[in-house]
């Protein structure tokens, strides 16, 4: 019996264009798994004030690189030419994950 077997590259991803990155800055500070800010109930709102003042100095980084990041387009290419090396070894799907992005 041939199977199919899955693996999955997970990365934190990134924003794509350039009003992405306020939501993408939210998400990232949203999780207290990254950074801790002040007690639980309050990770949220300080979530949202950060992202709010850092999105436009982040902006004009990710301007200088094309507007948006470029982890998520490499990390495809990365699945593509992973499951095109695993193919010779039987029947494999690679696919992609964004934690903080989609």
């Amino acid at each position: 019996m041939n199977q199919k077997t899955g693996v999955v590259l997970l990365n934190m991803g990134g924003p794509e264009k350039p009003e992405d990155v306020r939501p993408f800055l939210y998400n990232l500070f949203s999780d207290r798994d990254i950074i801790r800010l002040g007690p639980k109930f309050m990770q949220k709102p300080l979530a949202w004030y950060i992202s709010r003042k850092r999105a436009p100095i982040s902006l004009k980084t990710y301007k200088k690189i094309g507007g948006g990041s470029p982890l998520i387009r490499i990390t495809n290419e990365q699945a593509l030419a992973l499951e095109n090396v695993l193919a010779s070894y039987g029947d494999f799907s690679v696919v992609t994950a964004m934690r903080y992005w989609q």
